[in-house]
């Protein structure tokens, strides 16, 4: 059986308009080749596991389950990170905060931040690309998000000078026994989703810890806020923008907007 049959026959058992795609997706992973590989070689001729293989990937896609869990692999900043179930899957959004991050840093030559809620990595890793003499201490609650992270530190280490040094993981709730600097920068993507909120189906597997916020969703953004750090840079949701009142002690406030042209964080700095 071809290429260009094994993917006919999974299109038309996967469910919604981006099948083609999604398809072309799981078999360039099962086969660790491209796209372009795809369609020159169409007629390639692969085996009945590998339809096999495809078509319980489809299955698992059809029940809501995230492709990058079944690839093992996400997108951020047009750079391929390692992602898995124990952290969650990162999102364009939180791109932006980067950037509105990255700025801050720039403006006030920033050598050092916090980053709570570490995750996959990607924020960290993006930053110290960004930065060539940034470093980070990065936190996390979760062992399973501490090893992926750390996992995404050694892949981008061939490509970032010093990586490993750069960036400090730490297993504590939030800066619980860091020790802090003056003028500190705080960047983090906290849960902010209330706990009686009914996610959809494929966030469902992505971990409860990164998601729920607590009983109205804004428990641990205040308690971040309440670290008082000098700059403050938060990824909150789309309906959080009256957070604006417990940052008192922050002379500028910069809300910014997701692609969809949501509310989806903010910028704080006292200086």
């Amino acid at each position: 059986m071809s290429i260009k049959d094994v993917l006919e026959i999974a299109k038309r058992k996967r469910l919604g308009n981006r099948a083609s795609l999604e398809c072309e997706i799981l078999l360039c992973n099962i086969l660790k080749k491209d796209r372009i590989f795809l369609h020159l070689y169409d007629d390639l001729k692969v085996s009945n596991h590998t339809l096999k293989e495809l078509l319980n990937q489809v299955d698992l896609l059809n029940m809501g389950y995230p492709i990058e869990y079944i690839t093992k692999q996400v997108s951020f900043f047009s750079q391929t990170f390692f992602i898995d179930e124990g952290a969650l899957i990162p999102r364009p959004e939180t791109e932006i905060l980067v950037t509105k991050t990255s700025n801050v840093i720039k403006q006030y030559n920033i050598k050092q931040i916090f980053e709570i809620g570490v995750g996959s990595g990607v924020v960290s890793i993006m930053l110290c690309m960004l930065h060539k003499d940034l470093k980070v201490i990065a936190t996390d609650i979760s062992l399973s998000a501490l090893n992926i992270a750390r996992k995404n530190i050694e892949l981008k280490s061939a490509i970032i000078p010093n990586l490993k040094e750069r960036i400090s993981l730490v297993k504590t709730n939030l800066l619980d026994g860091v020790l802090r600097n003056n003028n500190d920068l705080i960047v983090s993507n906290p849960p902010y989703i209330n706990n009686d909120y009914a996610i959809p189906k494929n966030l469902s597997y992505e971990p409860k810890d990164a998601l729920f916020g607590g009983k109205n969703g804004d428990e641990i953004i205040k308690k971040i806020i309440n670290l008082n750090p000098t700059f403050l840079c938060l990824e909150i949701g789309f309906d959080q923008e009256y957070i604006q009142e417990y940052l008192s002690n922050y002379k500028y406030i910069d809300f910014y907007r997701d692609y969809s042209n949501f509310i989806r964080g903010f910028v704080a700095r006292k200086i």
